[in-house]
C-alpha cells in the first residue's frame, strides 16, 4: 500500500505528451523547449512524439521539431502541468492545439475566441470603429482569463499579453494576485522582472544611461546626446526596419523633428534590427537623420533589456535638463502634440 501510494503521489506531479505533426518535419526529433532551453527531446516517429516529466512546477513551453521555434516547421506552445497532454491538429487551421489539463484546454478554448474575433474583423474590415471593437473584445478576455485564474498558467499567459501595452503598475497589481506555486514559473519571473524594469522607466523616473555604436561605428553615449548644448528634449525610440507599425510612426517622427530639431528636441534611435544593412538601409531610405545606434542583437539588444522592451515601437521622451522621464508611448500625433506644448 505504501508503495503504491508514493508511485501515485509521483505521478500526481507527473506530464505525460503525446501528439502528431501533421507537416513534414524539419529533423528527426521532437524537442521541448523551456525559456529558450532545450529540456527535453524524444524521436518522431511517423509523425507521432511523446513526452514524459516532472511538473511540481507548472512552466510554459513549446514543443517544436527545431531546437527553436523560429527553425521550426511544426511547433505548439503547451503548458507544462499534471495531466496526459495531447498536440492535436486543427481541422480548419495550420497549426495546433493541446487538451488533458485545466491551463491547456482553458488555453485552447482562448484560442477558438481569438480566431472567431479574427474573422469578425476581417469579415468587417473598413468599417468605422470595428478595430477598436474588436480590441476591447479581446482586451476583455485577456482580463477575465486574468482575474478568473489566479492559480493556473493560463491566468498568466493572459496577463503576458496584457502587460505588452497596459501600465506596469496595473500590471504589477496583477502579478502580485497569484498563488505561489505559479510565481515559481519562470513566465512569472520574466514579467516580474521586465514590470520592475518598466516601472523603473515609467513617467517622473530617470532615465538609464547607456551607450551603443552608431551606423558608423562611432560610440554613442546617452548622457552626451542630452548634454548637448541646445537640447532640450531627447526621444529615445526603440524600433526596427523589420517592424511595420515602426515604420508606420516614421512619417510622424520625421515631422515632429523637423518642426522641433532647431528648438532643442532630438531623437534617439535604438535600434533592435539583426543585420547592419536593412538597418542602415532604412535610415538612408527613408531619411531619418537623427542619431541612430544599434548593437545588432535583434530582441537581446542590451539597451532593449535594459529599458525592459518586450515590444516595439516604443519610446521614451526626456527632458535633457534633469534626465527625468516625462512620457512614454508617444505614437503618432501624440508625439507632435507633446513637443509643441514643450517647446512653445
Amino acid at each position: 500500500m505504501l508503495s503504491t501510494l508514493i508511485v501515485s503521489c509521483a505521478d500526481s506531479q507527473n506530464y505525460y505528451i503525446n501528439g502528431t505533426f501533421n507537416r513534414d518535419p524539419e529533423s528527426d526529433y521532437a524537442y521541448l523547449i523551456c525559456s529558450n532551453q532545450v529540456i527535453d527531446s524524444t524521436a518522431i516517429t511517423n509523425g507521432e512524439f511523446s513526452f514524459q516529466g516532472n511538473a511540481a512546477i507548472p512552466q510554459l513551453a513549446y514543443v517544436a521539431d527545431a531546437r527553436t521555434t523560429r527553425g521550426a516547421t511544426n511547433s505548439c506552445a503547451v503548458i507544462l502541468e499534471p495531466g496526459k497532454l495531447s498536440v492535436i491538429p486543427w481541422e480548419d487551421y495550420d497549426d495546433y492545439y493541446v487538451t488533458g489539463s485545466k491551463s491547456n484546454d482553458l488555453h485552447t478554448e482562448f484560442s477558438k475566441q481569438a480566431r472567431a474575433l479574427t474573422d469578425y474583423y476581417e469579415s468587417h474590415e473598413g468599417e468605422e470603429g470595428i478595430l477598436e471593437e474588436v480590441e476591447a473584445k479581446y482586451n476583455k478576455i485577456l482580463l477575465d482569463g486574468v482575474a478568473g485564474n489566479p492559480d493556473n498558467m493560463f491566468g498568466l499567459i493572459c496577463l503576458r499579453e496584457l502587460s505588452y501595452e497596459q501600465d506596469p503598475a496595473l500590471t504589477r497589481s496583477m502579478l502580485n494576485i497569484f498563488t505561489s506555486d505559479i510565481r515559481k514559473s519562470d513566465l512569472w519571473k520574466t514579467l516580474d522582472e521586465r514590470n520592475q524594469k518598466m516601472l523603473a522607466t515609467s513617467a517622473g523616473n530617470n532615465y538609464m544611461e547607456f551607450s551603443q555604436t552608431d551606423q558608423f561605428g562611432n560610440v554613442i553615449s546617452s548622457k552626451d546626446v542630452l548634454a548637448t548644448p541646445g537640447v532640450k528634449y531627447v526621444l529615445i525610440d526603440f524600433w526596427a526596419s523589420w517592424c511595420g507599425p515602426c515604420m508606420r510612426e516614421v512619417p510622424f517622427l520625421k515631422e515632429t523633428y523637423s518642426k522641433y530639431f532647431d528648438k532643442g528636441f532630438q531623437i534617439l534611435g535604438v535600434s533592435l534590427d539583426r543585420a547592419r544593412d536593412p538597418w542602415q538601409k532604412a535610415i538612408v531610405d527613408n531619411q531619418m537623420n537623427w542619431i541612430h545606434v544599434s548593437d545588432l542583437k535583434y530582441w537581446d539588444n542590451e539597451v532593449a533589456k535594459q529599458y525592459g522592451i518586450n515590444s516595439i515601437p516604443a519610446n521614451f521622451l526626456v527632458e535633457a535638463s534633469t534626465g527625468k522621464i516625462i512620457a512614454t508611448n508617444l505614437r503618432g500625433k501624440d508625439l507632435e502634440k507633446k513637443i509643441s506644448e514643450l517647446l512653445k
